[in-house]
């Protein structure tokens, strides 16, 4: 059937020019088509591939815990895979973080020593009570201050002592001729015993017989007066308790010129007068290996009871300014004992002795002894019954009871 013209110009998908498509037998025969040679110059790299390429990713370090590994990863590989993400993440920290972290080890410090001063300008520091105030000097005539004056007065009540202080040398554990090592606690009240024997057996302190010491400190400066004459206070002078400040008075004279000549040093004396009744007790404690006492004179030969002998806590520091004053030190068998070799008294009477005989003949007129001063076996067996409180009758400064010398 052939065409009709008119049914050819009314078909809109079939212009008149257009080019019959070819078949599929003809293209494959076909020869490519040659690319012009304007379009292959045209051709521009581009720009991002001529820059530095990006640094390579890791997306498997970033990929989350639970996703699964390429399986051709050994086991070991898949372990690190998996953990070093996860300690890069914790280790990651931003600068916000940062910041504030070292603002808080900046902050925290300031904070703490902010609230310390707070609470110590707000409490304050613990108050103590007040302590009553200690005796500051030994009682003595006015005169007596002056080292050249003496000492007449007498001391109708016991001497005020200064509070002690603690030794600063090695000397102060050293035991002297006589004086007990102090009781680490304080000690209880004194016991009052019968007899000067009964307080030697059963006590270890020499103020169990204080009563009768001080009696026989007054009847001696009765009897002779520049004997044991008072010890005056200085800033550097500490007595131990119970001691008896009184020395003969050349002696007293030289220790207050040392005291004075070297005012920055403090002397602390743990004995100094001890009457016959207080070595009786000492002596006593040495003979039987008692109290802590390895050496003792016997009663009536001993230089502290003729006021020219003193033991001190700081020996080692004061051996020069006392030697420069007359003073002897005994030596290493008595290492706090120092003896003053100005006075000399080679009759060896003591006034503490002739001051006990006179008390004792006062107190037993059907029973006196002789009155010589020297420590004889009567005058012991006296003492050894004597109250340690004292006698019912004390001292006297009338001429008529006392006793020649």
């Amino acid at each position: 059937m052939a065409d009709d013209p008119a049914n050819r110009d009314a078909d809109p998908a079939a212009p008149e020019d257009a080019v019959p498509a070819p078949s599929e037998a003809a293209s494959e025969h076909a020869a490519p088509e040659p690319v012009p040679e304007e379009r292959a110059t045209e051709h521009v790299i581009p720009e991002s591939e001529t820059s530095e390429p990006p640094p390579p990713q890791q997306p498997v370090f970033d990929q989350p815990y639970d996703e699964p590994l390429p399986p051709e990863l050994d086991p070991a590989e898949q372990y690190l895979l998996r953990v070093r993400p996860r300690a890069r993440e914790q280790k990651r920290m931003s600068p916000g973080t940062r910041t504030a972290l070292l603002g808080l080890a900046f902050v925290a410090p300031c904070a703490v020593i902010a609230l310390g001063l707070y609470f110590i300008v707000k409490g304050g520091s613990p108050r103590v009570a007040p302590q009553p105030a200690e005796s500051a000097s030994v009682a003595a005539p006015q005169a007596s201050d002056s080292p050249d004056a003496a000492a007449v007065a007498i001391v109708d009540g016991p001497p005020s002592l200064l509070k002690a202080a603690p030794a600063d040398s090695a000397f102060g554990e050293e035991t002297d001729d006589g004086e007990p090592e102090p009781p680490k606690k304080a000690p209880p009240k004194p016991k009052h015993y019968a007899s000067v024997a009964q307080a030697a057996a059963e006590s270890c302190s020499t103020a169990s017989v204080d009563g009768l010491s001080r009696q026989i400190i007054d009847q001696a400066r009765c009897i002779k007066p520049n004997a044991f004459v008072p010890l005056p206070s200085r800033p550097n002078l500490v007595l131990k308790e119970h001691v008896f400040p009184y020395l003969e008075l050349d002696a007293r004279n030289h220790l207050l010129k040392a005291l004075d000549a070297h005012t920055s040093g403090k002397m602390t004396v743990n004995s100094v007068l001890r009457t016959v009744a207080q070595q009786y007790l000492v002596w006593r404690w040495s003979s039987n290996k008692r109290c802590g006492v390895q050496l003792a004179t016997p009663p009536g030969e001993s230089n502290h009871e003729i006021g020219v002998a003193l033991d001190i806590a700081e020996a080692g520091t004061w051996r020069p300014a006392l030697e420069a004053q007359d003073f002897k030190w005994l030596g290493t068998s008595d290492r706090v004992h120092f003896d003053y070799k100005g006075s000399e008294n080679p009759a060896h009477t003591a006034t503490d002795v002739l001051a006990f005989q006179a008390l004792w003949n006062r107190n037993h007129p059907t029973d006196k002894i002789a009155t010589t001063g020297k420590y004889s076996p009567e005058t012991e067996q006296r003492l050894k019954k004597a109250p340690p409180d004292g006698f019912p009758l004390g001292a006297t400064c009338a001429k008529s009871s006392l006793p020649k010398h």
